[in-house]
């Protein structure tokens, strides 16, 4: 049987349409798969995009806000001093014998702990960073003697100390002979380490050093000079 050129080319084109068709409704179908995903997608992301349309249009509010929360941090910061050495309680005990008038008889300081570890943001030229801080209480425990008014003067003067400083515990004892009041308290102050921490040196105010008979034993062997003088 012979095919004429004529249904050679019907039959050509008739196989070449059911390719097409085979592929377009395969292909047509994965696309439409496709699409119906997206759509889904795009409906759950759609409550999200208008909230960040929200916060967008309120970034100026925002970014008001953060710059008053960073000057709050800075100005809380500052008033923790950078360090809190030995030497520094040591000045704090001599201060308070010489603003407040107390006499204190014996002391001992109290090693720092670590109170919380935190970290804050940082703005960078290349954004916002983190800095890490770390938070320390240390203080002393103190017996010393005092007046009723220097008592009260000396609460005042501590809570307006420009460190942080708190009364954790304090006895007082009153003395009929004296009239004076003998006082044991404990006291703790705070500082905040950071990672760019510069040693400054304490200030101590200039003491008189030496002295010529610390022991009184010049006086002891001139006393026994004279007398063996003296007896002869």
């Amino acid at each position: 049987m012979s095919v004429s050129t004529n249904d050679k080319r019907l039959l050509l084109i008739l196989l070449g349409l059911a390719v097409f068709l085979v592929l377009y409704f395969g292909v047509s179908k994965v696309y439409s798969a496709k699409q119906v995903d997206l759509e889904t997608q795009i409906s759950a992301l759609s409550p999200q995009l208008e909230t960040l349309r929200a916060y967008n249009q309120d970034q100026a509010k925002y970014k008001g806000e953060v710059d008053t929360m960073s000057a709050d941090i800075n100005t809380q910061l500052a008033s923790y001093p950078g360090d809190m050495r030995s030497e520094d309680l040591i000045m704090f005990v001599t201060e308070l014998e010489d603003k407040v008038g107390i006499n204190v008889s014996g002391f001992s300081v109290v090693s720092p702990a670590l109170v919380s570890s935190f970290s804050l943001p940082e703005k960078t030229d290349s954004g916002v960073s983190s800095y890490q801080l770390a938070a320390f209480q240390t203080g002393l425990s103190a017996s010393c003697t005092m007046s009723y008014t220097q008592m009260k003067k000396l609460v005042d003067y501590i809570y307006a100390s420009k460190d942080k400083t708190n009364i954790d515990d304090i006895s007082l004892s009153y003395s009929s002979n004296s009239g004076a009041l003998s006082a044991s308290l404990t006291l703790s102050r705070y500082f905040i380490v950071s990672s760019d921490y510069v040693y400054n040196e304490t200030n101590i105010p200039s003491v008189q050093k030496g002295a010529d008979n610390p022991f009184g034993t010049v006086m002891t062997m001139s006393s026994a000079q004279t007398d063996t003088a003296q007896t002869n």
